[in-house]
């Protein structure tokens, strides 16, 4: 993102506040007939704007802590789902159950070495990268895609979130699967579970809510002949109008730059 976008919009902001103190101190002989040009019209709107970009400021503050908080507890799946799959190796689980945790294990990693599972016998995750020294003995965990492989992995938010819920479903589907530990016991995880999707939610409530703010902004800054950019412009004319271009009063007030951050055809 550019720097002019990045401070494009409060700079006009503050401009259109010192433009309304210029205009201050043009008296009664700055009387526009229409009303949105009126000084007390464009206070008004200073006050607006202001408002308006200061709400994009915080809620892009929120969305930054909210993904933040995403990252931090998705990043840490890939590890713990290891862990979990050393734990369930330690119960009496058949060895297809093993071979489906392994596959979703190799998901969540997005290992190259994940591999549909095929009809009868199941080959899952058998295309050895890395053995990372746990004796999986169920094929191996990757460490993610090699040049030239083409990667099967599913690593979206939404799909982690999916690829953790069938891990659940699995180890509570084991009898024997009872860890002493409280964060590898069933409801620990389930907890866990419950935090991510919330988590996730808030990351993408978040963003939404931004992007509406931000369009609501924009379109009151740069619509065509509606946003205060086009406003202000008229204003100039006017005053042009009434002092001539060659006017001091006129100079002073074309001084006062208004960037159009966002194109008239993308403010709509």
């Amino acid at each position: 993102m550019s720097a002019i976008y990045e401070t494009g919009h409060p700079k006009n902001v503050a401009n259109l506040f010192k433009y309304n103190q210029f205009l201050a101190t043009l008296g009664a002989t700055y009387n526009p007939s229409n009303p949105s040009q009126t000084l007390p019209a464009l206070i008004t709107t200073q006050a607006t704007a202001d408002a308006k970009q200061t709400l994009v400021k915080n809620l892009e503050e929120t969305w930054k802590e909210n993904t933040n908080l995403r990252e931090i507890a998705f990043n840490l799946l890939a590890t713990f789902s290891v862990q979990l799959f050393s734990t369930l190796k330690t119960t009496n689980a058949p060895q297809q159950t093993l071979d489906d945790f392994l596959f979703l294990v190799n998901k969540m990693r997005g290992s190259s070495n994940t591999t549909p599972k095929s009809t009868g016998n199941k080959t899952v995750g058998t295309t050895t990268t890395n053995d990372v020294g746990t004796g999986l003995g169920t094929g191996t965990i990757g460490t993610g895609t090699s040049a030239g492989t083409k990667s099967n992995s599913q690593q979206s938010f939404d799909q982690k979130i999916e690829h953790f819920s069938k891990m659940i479903l699995i180890l509570t589907g084991v009898p024997s699967y009872a860890p002493n530990e409280i964060p590898l016991q069933i409801a620990s995880l389930n907890a866990q579970l419950t935090n991510l999707i919330t988590l996730n939610s808030n990351a993408t409530n978040s963003k939404t809510t931004l992007t509406a703010a931000r369009i609501d902004r924009n379109t009151f800054f740069y619509a065509p002949l509606t946003g205060w950019l086009d406003t202000i412009k008229k204003t100039k004319e006017y005053i042009a109008g009434v002092y001539g271009k060659q006017s001091q009063q006129y100079k002073t007030a074309i001084s006062f730059k208004f960037v159009r951050v966002i194109p008239k055809k993308k403010a709509n």
